[in-house]
């Protein structure tokens, strides 16, 4: 269980927010101009050159430019153009997503809350603004895209996640079927690098992670921030540079946690997992706190003194 009060106050900020995407996006599209956006520009391919870099798009458009930020998530197709011996990798479980209306009766809306069970299965549950659930519900998978669980729908995930504990029965059964959504984990194995002239990659583009530690927006936010700050004080070139050398050790760090943290959440043998749930439960509250120190004691002191 997870306080989001506790935790801003514990380090002076907002520590964690969980809100519906379609929320955010609302936000950041409300902060630009309608002309900053084209819709139908699938990109797929890119190059650079001495002075920047062009982007080749489906329609068979391209687009030169000084300098390109690549936000394209897990599956970048200019990560892929210009690092093409990055790897995504399954992470071995697979996820299932929905929003139910309500708050149940009992549940504190200030927290999250994350549930371990048999044969590597897990539940979670956070409120999100509009009186609603965000839930998400995990399992051991032995491959990629298994045919045998895309064919489960809400009706066998309620069957299957019936062990544990309220409200989770009653959240399952006040979503819509037609609201989950069903997606494997993948994330990628590290890279050197999240630049190659004038492409910087952001974001899952860079540096996806599992979602075991919950960091994978806020990565993407810390890279924006950075990358915005250099900038606005540093020419291109260089700012790139000290790009690299400010992101990718904190990102190589959190993914390898989390990487560390989702093998242990899905263990399955049976004699182990109880074994593992008592070693959990006796971990002192002061070796957790310097766990989170490590994720959420932020200082961007530095970036703002780049110049």
């Amino acid at each position: 269980m997870t306080d989001l009060a506790a935790l801003s106050q514990r380090y002076g900020h907002l520590s964690m927010a969980v809100l519906h995407r379609g929320g955010l996006h609302h936000a950041l599209l409300s902060a630009l101009p309608q002309s900053a956006i084209r819709l139908g520009m699938k990109c797929v391919g890119a190059r650079t050159h001495e002075a920047g870099a062009v982007l080749r798009f489906a329609n068979g458009h391209t687009v030169e430019a000084d300098l390109v930020l690549a936000c394209d998530g897990v599956h970048s197709a200019i990560r892929k153009a210009v690092f093409p011996k990055a790897r995504e990798r399954f992470a071995r479980y697979t996820c299932w997503r929905a929003i139910s209306p309500g708050i149940p009766a009992g549940f504190d809306p200030t927290r999250l809350s994350e549930s371990w069970g048999a044969a590597g299965k897990r539940i979670g549950l956070a409120a999100i603004p509009g009186e609603r659930i965000y839930w998400f519900a995990c399992c051991g998978a032995r491959r990629i895209k298994d045919p045998d669980l895309a064919k489960i729908g809400l009706t066998e995930l309620q069957a299957r996640f019936a062990e544990f504990h309220d409200p989770v029965p009653e959240v399952l059964a006040s979503t819509s079927s037609d609201a989950v959504i069903w997606t494997d984990i993948e994330d990628l194995d590290p890279m050197p690098s999240f630049t190659h002239g004038r492409i910087v990659l952001l974001g899952d583009a860079a540096h996806a992670v599992t979602p075991d530690l919950g960091q994978g927006a806020g990565l993407s936010i810390e890279d924006a921030a950075v990358l915005a700050s250099l900038l606005s004080r540093l020419p291109i070139d260089e700012t790139l540079h000290e790009y690299d050398a400010r992101r990718v050790g904190r990102a190589h760090r959190l993914a390898s946690g989390s990487r560390l943290y989702a093998k242990v959440a899905q263990w399955q043998n049976p004699l182990v997992v109880p074994l593992r749930n008592r070693v959990v439960k006796s971990i002192p509250e002061r070796f957790m706190d310097r766990q989170l120190d490590a994720v959420l004691d932020i200082d961007f002191e530095p970036v703002q003194a780049a110049a």
